[in-house]
Order: C-alpha cells, then structure tokens, then sequence
C-alpha cells in the first residue's frame, strides 16, 4: 500500500530532521577546528604579524559561513518549511 499524504510528509520531515542533524554536526567540527587553528595561529611564534593576520581573517571568515550556515538550518522546520525561527 503506497504511503498516504500523511506518511509522505512524516517521512520528509524525517529525512530533513536528519539532514539537519548531520549538516550541523559536520558545522559545529568545522567550527571546532578553526578555534583550534586560530589559537596555534596566535600562539605561534614563527609568523610574521601580516601573515597572522591573513590567517585569522580567514579563520573569521570561514566562522562567519558556519554561522551563517546553522542559522539557515535552524530557520528550517522538519516540514520543510522556512518557519522564521533561527535558535541561538
């Protein structure tokens, strides 16, 4: 018996559920790791002060993106419709 419109949206709001929660796991190591980086980028007694601060703005920028992207997710309701809601 094929699945009834009901069952057909639990499924997409499933799906999507799961999605979210694997593009936000992949964010929050992303955002992980350029904490890391930025600090042995500060810490580090061996570059040039220019060349520290191209990297920490890269860093910055590459924060900001994954910010941006949770804020996109969490705007994202299961149903699939933009709900207005971005959680902090």
């Amino acid at each position: 018996m094929p699945p009834t419109d009901g069952n057909a949206a639990a499924d997409r709001g499933d799906r999507l559920a799961h999605h979210k929660h694997d593009l936000t796991g992949a964010l929050t190591t992303i955002s992980g790791r350029a904490q890391l980086l930025a600090r042995r980028v500060q810490r580090s007694s061996t570059l040039a002060d220019d060349e520290r601060a191209r990297m920490l703005d890269g860093l910055a920028a590459i924060a900001a993106e994954v910010t941006a992207g949770v804020a996109i997710l969490n705007a994202m309701s299961c149903d699939g419709r933009d709900d207005g809601r971005a959680e902090p």
